[in-house]
């Protein structure tokens, strides 16, 4: 009887983990655990953030993005996961109470400010996720004593940037991310997104702040892509 009620439960609400596909769980233990690991650098793993001449934008992801994790932010971001927006929530609240040290020296308050969602996105997934995320991250640097405050002022044009190419990528995020408020003059900004692979988003949301006299001076995401230097990484020869 139990599994014929597992069984209607999962027809009406299917339940599994994200990363490794497990029924019946949300989130198992092991594709979760990456979530819980300390950030680490990854702006020279993103090819629009390093330029010739001049010091990359520090960014600060949680997961590389691949594997469960990967897993994890599609469902998330695409599958309509809104049982994981908690989870991922608190994932980026402790990754910024661990980066607080290198950004208490900063002129306060931060001004903690989220990549621009477009609004179908925001339609279509239920809420703004990079928001959702830079708020976050204002919790974690509060609990470490670093004041700073979510200050959305940048917005996106529509249009549609999944599965095009890097380039096309690039040259849209240019054109398309525009600020449409200011930040006080001299605060610091700290960029939140949910990931980065060219850094095409982040860096057109640090010109378009710039425009406008803001300087932003690091971002935090949840998950990168590397590079592949080694083609053993993905089985290619």
């Amino acid at each position: 009887m139990c599994e014929a009620l597992r069984t209607a439960a999962r027809a009406v609400v299917p339940v599994a983990c994200p990363g490794c596909g497990l029924e019946d769980v949300r989130w198992c233990e092991a594709c979760a655990a990456p979530w819980w690991d300390p950030p680490w650098r990854c702006e020279e793993e993103a090819s629009r953030l390093v330029v010739a001449g001049e010091s990359a934008l520090p960014v600060w992801a949680i997961a590389a993005l691949d594997g469960p994790a990967h897993g994890a932010v599609v469902a998330w971001k695409d599958g309509g996961r809104r049982d994981l927006d908690a989870g991922l929530a608190a994932a980026m609240t402790r990754a910024a109470r661990e980066i607080a040290p290198a950004l208490a020296t900063l002129p306060a308050p931060i001004a903690v400010v989220p990549a621009p969602a477009r609004p179908a996105s925001t339609r279509r997934r239920g809420t703004d996720l990079p928001l959702l995320l830079a708020r976050a991250a204002t919790r974690g640097l509060a609990q470490a004593g670093v004041a700073s405050r979510v200050t959305p002022v940048l917005a996106i044009r529509s249009g549609e940037s999944r599965g095009a190419s890097a380039a096309a990528r690039w040259r849209e995020s240019r054109a398309a991310v525009y600020a449409v408020g200011t930040i006080a003059p001299g605060a610091a900004v700290v960029l939140v997104d949910d990931v980065v692979t060219t850094g095409a988003t982040l860096a057109a949301c640090a010109r378009a702040l710039a425009d406008r006299g803001s300087h932003a001076v690091a971002g935090l995401v949840l998950a990168a892509a590397r590079r592949v230097a080694d083609p053993a990484r993905t089985g290619l020869r």
